[in-house]
């Protein structure tokens, strides 16, 4: 650190320059992103309450209740008006929490937990942090879990099973009614991974697909509002069955003016809490139905143009994320990069990934098929 503090308008004279380092949304060439450009009640509420941390929530009981009646919407949406939980970090520590609480149940020296071979790459970390064996199930031909491999796969040992609800790499959903049924025949809890389809699917026309607590055996769902959310960044979001679930998560707090957390983060912001609570209440259903609808219209314009030009599609999409092949695809990625076209390369299945989120536009669309039909594969 320097000795003397400088002239705020040299710092953000240098913060201006340095961030044209970043890339943008709104020219809508960030196209392998699960996030988007916040909605304008997420960003206004956000900057509202940057002060406040929802770790000491007796200093801030406003943050407090925004974050519960968040959480009370998503359990609407989720078919749990009950449920409770959190706006955490983001899908990972969502998830962690889920684990964690699965986990402590169970009484295993050997605890497992049966995953997808999709699964979010969180779930390593988790494994590792938690020395719990992870066990994959193989995946179909459109990559969604085997139920039937997964019901092989459980024993006594497992602590729980886990289905994706648009996976990372191909925006998949898997058969979570299947593995619910699974999940009840074993009596393990199933932990649903929705943290960027869980504000997809409540929202599309058709078809209807079951993938959240009207299910028996799922105990705990994972939500993003940062990614089709529209909240800000970091708005990460957990809902757990039962009250009686937290019990395995609670932390003692003895100086602070809560008695106990129960989520890793303790100091948690409570500008993220606002930031959904706004934009929960801005869009409501309609708003969010038509967002979705415009993003799913957007994909199957890509995916119909792409197979006329000739590529072929890894999977027919089922949310609005795309992935396609050509000739080469690493370095057709890395030629899009260098023309200002930000796509996402899968090297686990060599293909090209495009996310439509809600900035990507028709307009942007058509650019990019001129600027890939321009390219030499």
């Amino acid at each position: 650190m320097q000795d003397q503090g400088q002239d705020s308008k040299i710092v953000f004279a240098e913060l201006k320059n340095r961030q044209k380092m970043d890339k943008i949304y709104k020219n809508g060439k960030i196209m392998g992103a699960m996030c988007t450009k916040p909605h304008p009640a997420a960003k206004k509420a956000f900057i509202q309450f940057f002060e406040s941390n929802l770790g000491d929530s007796g200093l801030f009981p406003a943050s407090a209740q925004l974050e519960r009646e968040a959480i009370s919407q998503l359990g609407n949406l989720l078919h749990c008006p009950s449920a409770v939980g959190f706006i955490v970090s983001g899908g990972t520590e969502a998830n962690l929490l889920s684990v964690f609480a699965a986990k402590n149940v169970v009484n295993s020296a050997n605890p497992q937990i049966v995953l997808p071979e999709s699964a979010h790459f969180s779930f390593t970390k988790i494994c590792r942090l938690l020395n719990i064996t992870p066990i994959y199930a193989p995946l179909d031909a459109t990559y969604r879990v085997n139920p039937e491999a997964v019901d092989k796969l459980i024993n006594q040992n497992t602590v729980a099973v886990v289905g994706t609800v648009g996976t990372a790499e191909f925006g998949t959903v898997d058969p979570i009614d299947a593995l619910s049924t699974i999940a009840a025949k074993h009596n393990v809890p199933l932990h649903v991974d929705a943290a960027f389809g869980g504000l997809v699917v409540p929202f599309l026309d058709d078809p209807k697909l079951s993938f959240d607590f009207e299910l028996p055996a799922v105990q705990s769902v994972t939500v993003d509002p940062h990614k089709m959310g529209f909240a800000a960044v970091p708005a990460g979001g957990i809902l757990f069955r039962h009250q009686a679930q937290l019990k395995t998560l609670k932390t003692q707090t003895p100086y602070l003016t809560e008695s106990c957390q129960y989520t890793f983060s303790g100091t948690r912001s409570g500008a993220s809490a606002a930031s959904v609570w706004a934009v929960f209440k801005v869009l409501g259903r309609v708003g969010y139905q038509k967002i979705i609808k415009q993003c799913m219209e957007n994909t199957r314009f890509l995916s119909s143009s792409l197979v006329k030009t000739g590529y072929e599609l890894a999977v027919e999409p089922t949310l609005n994320v795309v992935a396609f092949r050509a000739k080469n695809n690493k370095a057709l990625a890395q030629k899009l990069w260098e023309d200002g076209w930000y796509v996402s390369y899968n090297p686990r299945y060599d293909c090209i990934r495009i996310v439509v989120m809600p900035h990507i536009k028709r307009r942007h669309i058509s650019d990019f098929l001129s600027a890939l039909n321009r390219q030499k594969f």
